[in-house]
C-alpha cells in the first residue's frame, strides 16, 4: 500500500494534468456539439453527414463514428478516441519514467533498500497507474455529463461507465507494454523503443482500415480491442470479450515485466546486444566531434535520431498509400462528387495528403520536442548538467546548444520524411509542388522549436514537472485550434497555438506572418529559459 501511495505521489503532476485535460477536452467537445450541430432533426442529420465525410479523411487515426448526429457519437469520435491516444502517451512516459528515470535518480534503489521485492515494486506502480488512469477516465466522463447537462439532454449512464472503463483499460495495457519494453531495452533506448512499439501497434490497427494487408496482424494491437466497442451513442455496443483481452494484456505484460526486472541489474537491460571487444579507457576521448557543440549532441543521440527518422519515413510511405483510398471514399459520396471531381487532378490529392500527413507530422514533432525536454529534465537530476557546467560551459551556452541540437535533428527528420513523401507520391501518380512540399516540411522545424522553447523554460524552472506541463501546453495548443472556430476565440489567443500557425503550407504555401510568430514564440521561450536557468541551483 505504501508503494502505491508513493507512486501516486511521484506521478501527481501527471494525474492532475491528464485528468484536467480529459475533463476539459470532453466538456469542450460536448458543449461544442450543441453550438454547431443545430437543434432540429434535419440540421443534426446534415451535421452527421458532414462528420462522416470528415471521418473518412481521418480513417488513419480513428475508427468511423457511430451516429455522429448525436452527442454520444460525436463526442466519442472527437473526444474519447483522441483521449485514448493521449492516455497511451501518458502510459509511455509514466512506465519508462519509473523503469529508467527513477533508476537513474536512485529512487528504485532506495525503494529496494527498504526490503520491498522487485515484483512488489512493479505491482505497486502498476496498481498506482491503474488508479491514476481510472481517475482521469472518470474526469472525462464527468466532462461529458456536465456538457450534456448544459445542452439540457440526458444520456444512459451505462454507456458512459463502459466508455470510461474502456479508456482506462487501453491506457493500462499501453502502460504494461511500455513497462515490459523498458526492462528489455537499455536506459537510453527505453523510451524510444517503447514509443516505437506503441506507434507500430497503433498504425497496425488504424492503417488496417484502409490496407487489407494489415488486417491479419491487427489482433496484436491493444487499440484494436478498444475500437471494437462504441458504447456511448444510442444503439452503441460494448464488447466485453475485447475488454477482457485488454485486461489480460495488462496482467500478462506486467507479470512479464516483473519477471524481467528480477533477472537484470539496475541500470542494465535484460537483452544485451553484442559489442565489439575493446580495452576500457578512462582517458579523455580524442574523437574530434566531441569538440563541436551541435555534432556531439547529435552523436550522443544518434540511435534515437535514427529511429525517429526511419519511423517518420515509414509513416510518410503509409500515408501516401492511404491518400488514394481516402480520396476514393470521398468520391464515393454522391453529394460530394460534383464538387470534388473538379479538383481531382488539381488540388484534392495535395489537400487530403496535407490534411492527414502534416496533421500527424505536427503531433509527432511535438512529441519529438517533448522527448528532448524529458532528456533535459533528467540531466538536471542525474548529474549530467552539473558535469557540463564544470567543463566549464555557461548556462546560456547549454540552453543554446540544446536548442541547436534539437533544431538539427528536426531538420534531418523533416528532410528525410519530405523526400520520401515526394518520391512515394510521384510513384503513386500524385503530383506535388516540390517547392511547397519543401517549405511545408521545413515548417515543422520552427513548429518543434515552439514546444522546445516552452519546454526549455519549464525544465529550467521545475524539471520534475516539465514534461507534464509541456504536454498540457501542447494539448492546450491543439485544443486552441480545434475549438477556436466553434467558440469564436479571439485571434490573439489562436495565434498562441503552433498548430494554428502552421496552417496548410502544402496547399496554400507558407504564411510569412505565421512563420514570424512561431519564431518569436520560440525565441521568447529560449530567452526566458536562459534567464530562469541562471536563477536556480542545479538539482533544486
Amino acid at each position: 500500500m505504501i508503494g502505491v501511495v508513493f507512486g501516486l505521489r511521484l506521478g501527481r503532476w501527471g494525474i492532475v494534468g491528464f485528468s484536467l485535460a480529459a475533463l476539459l477536452l470532453v466538456f469542450a467537445q460536448t458543449a461544442g456539439f450543441y453550438q454547431v450541430a443545430g437543434t432540429t432533426p434535419g440540421a443534426r442529420a446534415a451535421f452527421g453527414s458532414a462528420m462522416a465525410t470528415l471521418a473518412a479523411q481521418l480513417v488513419a487515426l480513428f475508427p468511423p463514428p457511430l451516429r455522429p448526429d448525436t452527442v454520444g457519437g460525436y463526442v466519442e469520435f472527437r473526444g474519447f478516441h483522441p483521449l485514448a491516444v493521449l492516455f497511451a502517451v501518458w502510459a509511455l512516459v509514466s512506465a519508462t519514467g519509473f523503469a529508467r528515470g527513477d533508476e537513474e535518480r536512485g529512487v528504485v534503489e532506495a525503494a529496494l533498500a527498504t526490503g520491498t521485492s522487485r515484483i512488489a515494486l512493479i505491482a505497486s506502480r502498476a496498481v498506482g497507474f491503474a488508479l491514476a488512469v481510472t481517475v482521469a477516465s472518470a474526469a472525462a466522463a464527468a466532462g461529458f455529463l456536465i456538457g450534456v447537462a448544459s445542452g439540457h439532454e440526458t444520456v444512459a449512464a451505462q454507456g458512459v461507465i463502459q466508455e470510461s472503463v474502456l479508456l482506462a483499460a487501453v491506457g493500462l495495457a499501453c502502460y504494461a507494454l511500455s513497462l515490459l519494453v523498458a526492462q528489455l531495452a537499455g536506459p537510453r533506448l527505453a523510451t524510444a523503443a517503447a514509443g516505437a512499439l506503441l506507434l507500430a501497434l497503433f498504425l497496425d490497427n488504424s492503417l488496417s482500415r484502409a490496407m487489407s494487408s494489415l488486417t491479419a496482424w491487427r489482433w496484436l494491437s491493444p487499440f484494436r480491442y478498444y475500437d471494437l466497442s462504441q458504447p456511448l451513442p444510442p444503439g452503441g455496443y460494448f464488447d466485453s470479450r475485447a475488454f477482457l483481452v485488454l485486461i489480460g494484456i495488462s496482467v500478462i505484460a506486467t507479470a512479464a515485466a516483473a519477471a524481467a526486472f528480477t533477472r537484470r541489474d539496475l541500470g542494465a537491460s535484460l537483452i544485451r546486444l553484442p559489442s565489439i571487444p575493446h580495452r576500457p579507457s578512462y582517458d579523455v576521448t580524442a574523437a574530434p566531434w566531441w569538440g563541436v557543440a551541435v555534432v556531439r549532441g547529435l552523436y550522443e543521440r544518434r540511435l534515437g535520431l535514427l529511429a525517429w527518422t526511419a519511423g517518420m519515413a515509414v509513416m510518410a510511405l503509409s500515408f501516401v498509400a492511404l491518400t488514394r483510398t481516402i480520396v476514393q471514399v470521398l468520391l464515393s459520396i454522391p453529394s460530394l462528387l460534383p464538387y470534388l471531381s473538379i479538383f481531382v487532378h488539381q488540388q484534392l490529392y495535395p489537400a487530403v495528403l496535407g490534411y492527414t500527413w502534416f496533421n500527424v507530422a505536427q503531433l509527432m514533432f511535438a512529441a519529438f520536442a517533448i522527448t528532448y525536454v524529458a532528456r533535459w529534465s533528467a540531466e538536471d537530476s542525474d548529474g549530467r548538467l552539473e558535469i557540463f557546467l564544470s567543463q566549464p560551459l555557461s548556462r546560456a551556452g547549454i540552453v543554446l546548444e540544446r536548442m541547436a541540437v534539437l533544431a538539427a535533428g528536426a531538420v534531418l527528420i523533416a528532410a528525410v520524411s519530405g523526400a520520401v513523401l515526394f518520391y512515394a507520391s510521384h510513384q503513386q501518380g500524385i503530383d506535388l509542388n516540390a517547392q511547397r512540399l519543401t517549405a511545408a516540411s521545413l515548417m515543422l522545424v520552427p513548429f518543434a522549436l515552439v514546444f522546445a522553447g516552452a519546454g526549455s523554460l519549464l525544465a529550467a524552472w521545475n524539471p520534475r514537472a516539465a514534461v507534464g506541463l509541456l504536454g498540457a501546453f501542447a494539448f492546450a495548443s491543439y485544443l486552441d485550434t480545434e475549438l477556436g472556430t466553434i467558440y469564436k476565440l479571439p485571434v490573439w489567443l489562436l495565434d498562441l497555438s503552433a498548430f494554428k500557425l502552421f496552417g496548410t503550407p502544402l496547399l496554400n504555401g507558407v504564411n510569412g506572418r505565421n512563420l514570424a510568430l512561431m519564431l518569436l514564440l520560440a525565441l521568447a521561450g529560449i530567452g526566458s529559459s536562459i534567464l530562469a536557468i541562471q536563477r536556480r541551483d542545479v538539482g533544486a
